[in-house]
Parts: structure tokens; C-alpha cells; sequence
């Protein structure tokens, strides 16, 4: 005879693992300004659990180019955290992705359409060297970039980390 267990899931293991999704990190409340806080938190790269950072290009120069570890995040405070209070800072995991892609993706985007555009109109249009079609074309592409990161600064706001626990207040 077979017998089945079925176990019921609970809102404690819905919300832990809808906290999977997010990326957290924990700080201390440096300054308040108005209803924003301004939170120490220490950064955190990839390497830290790889087991091959010691061979590993990428592992030096992420310390080569941040030996300061901790920088200053603003967040809404929603939690009346005051200075010195240490916090829970997160921010949505899809949103990273969002934001790494308007930040390189679109002006890397626009670097080449506008290269390979400005090249096509060029050759079309005029008779030009292969030189000059070059020249055109590297114009074209600092042209693009400059756009593409023209377009993300205008168009695309960032989301905020938010404050989701208060650790410690200050004593």
C-alpha cells in the first residue's frame, strides 16, 4: 500500500523564497537627508565565494580597481532609521539586470548602429577611400555611444534599494 505525504507550503517558505530574488546587504545609516538615508554598505563582488579567485584575472582587478570596499547608497527611508542604525538594504534582482543593460547595453548598442549606419549612408552616398569610410565609421560610433548614453541619463531612473529590516538601532 502506498501512502502519500503532502506537506503544505507556509507564508514564512512563500516569503523566504521571494527574498531569494532579492540582493541584500547590510549597512549602517551614515547621514539622513530629508526622507532619504545614505547607508555604509560593504560591496560585494562575485569572487568572494569562487573557489579560483586566487588565479583569477577578474578577482584582481576587481581589487585592483575598488580597494575601497564600502560606498554610500541612497535609500527611501521607510523604516525612520536614524544614524548609526544598522539596516537591511535590497534591491530586486531583475532590476540589476535592467539597469546593467541601460547602463553598457544601449549606448553599446548605439555605438554600433550608428557606426555601421553612418558607414552604409557614406559608401552609398559618396565615393570615399577605404580610410575615409573608417574615419566615418569610428565618428559614427562615438556619435552612437554618446547617444545611447545620452538616451539612458534621459529616459531610464534607476530604482532604489530599499530598506527592509532595521538590525540594530543605534545605542
Amino acid at each position: 500500500m502506498l501512502v502519500y505525504e503532502f506537506d503544505f507550503i507556509s507564508l514564512q517558505d512563500v516569503l523566504s523564497a521571494m527574498e531569494n530574488n532579492l540582493l541584500t546587504s547590510q549597512g549602517v545609516v551614515v547621514e539622513l537627508d530629508g526622507a532619504f538615508a545614505l547607508v555604509d554598505v560593504q560591496r560585494q563582488n562575485g569572487c568572494g565565494g569562487c573557489q579560483s579567485q586566487a588565479g583569477c584575472g577578474t578577482a584582481s582587478l576587481s581589487k585592483l580597481f575598488s580597494p575601497n570596499r564600502s560606498a554610500p547608497v541612497r535609500v527611501l527611508n521607510t523604516l525612520d532609521a536614524q544614524v548609526g542604525d544598522r539596516v537591511v538594504v535590497s534591491l530586486d534582482e531583475s532590476q540589476v539586470v535592467r539597469q546593467a543593460f541601460m547602463a553598457y547595453g544601449l549606448p553599446l548598442i548605439g555605438l554600433f548602429l550608428v557606426a555601421i549606419l553612418l558607414k552604409f549612408m557614406a559608401q552609398t552616398l559618396f565615393s570615399m577611400t577605404a580610410l575615409q569610410l573608417d574615419l566615418v565609421a569610428i565618428l559614427g560610433g562615438a556619435a552612437g555611444l554618446v547617444l545611447g548614453w545620452g538616451l539612458t541619463r534621459k529616459l531610464y531612473q534607476p530604482s532604489l534599494p530599499v530598506l527592509t529590516e532595521k538590525l540594530q538601532s543605534r545605542s
